[in-house]
């Protein structure tokens, strides 16, 4: 009961963000049918031409239609930040990237599929070992032919570290993982991401723009798995979220101090539906931990509507896989 008092207690401090919260709704509503339409175009495509079991297909077609509309609206409103020209074809194939290779390095298929995704995100010749990794290449692909450069310096750097901590991610089944592992995860794979994501929006991000970018990863990885901790615990996957050592407060306090940051960066006019938007991730995350009957209502009619999806947990776009044989 403490607790769910002093997580109330956080998003009351938290307020002053949601200001640019109706204007941030605003941009988000418009986008919602551009990003449903983009992944029927450009994602869609792909998953015919590369799945050929029709039950594997449909299940990572949810599941990547999903995950392309929710990490297509963070990616436009960072876009609309930064003054960038949005790009919907490239925002929706970055959030299938996103799903498809996490299912890939979660079923834990060996050491030579790890190896064989390090050449695909270091940009080295790459031969797929499965449909699911083949798939993955031609959408990688595609986002560089549609942006039309290979990533910069910081961001080609920050797909290799990011590949890194996703391996080393799987030691979160171990019970007896050390909290300094854990730290070490929490914050590589979120500070890593979220700079690629920035990266594809904003090409050549300056060192202040870089780091802010890192510090909102890391902020939002923790706040990814706080929303998690039951579904991780039922799952036996060890974060900082579930040991207790990260706490909603604690994560409300880190965006409230981004904010003068993103003000510094990009003007008060700029950062205010920003801001909105991550007082919504918040709200959203406390809804989905603390109030999961209203994640399960949205659920089925997010099955039919892109539009409706992001209000729900993403699904799995691969059934687990089996180890290779001999590990």
């Amino acid at each position: 009961m403490r607790q769910g008092f002093t997580e109330i207690g956080a998003l009351f401090r938290s307020l002053r963000m949601a200001t640019g919260l109706p204007s941030a709704a605003v941009a988000a509503y418009r986008s919602l049918p551009g990003l449903a339409e983009a992944y029927e175009q450009v994602v869609a495509p792909f998953l015919t031409d590369t799945l050929t079991d029709p039950h594997e297909r449909d299940r990572a077609g949810r599941s990547l239609r999903a995950m392309s509309v929710k990490f297509g609206l963070a990616m436009l409103a960072y876009a609309r930040l930064t003054g960038r020209r949005p790009q919907l074809d490239v925002a929706v194939l970055a959030g299938a990237v996103t799903r498809l290779y996490d299912d890939i390095i979660d079923s834990d298929v060996g050491p030579s599929a790890d190896a064989r995704l390090a050449e695909l995100l270091g940009n080295r010749p790459f031969t797929a070992g499965t449909e699911a990794e083949l798939l993955l290449g031609r959408l990688v692909y595609e986002i560089e032919r549609r942006l039309g450069h290979t990533p910069d310096e910081s961001t080609f750097m920050a797909l290799i570290s990011l590949h890194e901590y996703q391996v080393l991610s799987r030691r979160q089944r171990e019970a007896d993982i050390p909290v300094d592992v854990l730290e070490k995860i929490t914050i590589g794979k979120g500070r890593a991401a979220n700079l690629i994501l920035c990266g594809i929006v904003n090409p050549g991000l300056e060192s202040a723009e870089r780091e802010l970018a890192m510090d909102l990863g890391e902020a939002l990885q923790s706040l990814d798995d706080y929303m998690d901790v039951e579904f991780d615990r039922a799952h036996g996957v060890t974060t900082l979220a579930t040991l207790g050592m990260i706490t909603l407060p604690e994560i409300a306090e880190r965006l409230r101090a981004v904010k003068p940051r993103l003000v510094a960066c990009y003007g008060v006019r700029s950062a205010g539906p920003y801001c909105g938007m991550l007082f919504f991730l918040l709200l959203e995350s406390w809804v989905g931990r603390r109030l999961p009957v209203v994640g399960r209502l949205a659920r089925r009619p997010a099955r039919r509507s892109a539009v409706l999806a992001f209000l729900s947990r993403g699904a799995d776009a691969l059934p687990p896989a089996a180890p290779e044989a001999g590990q």
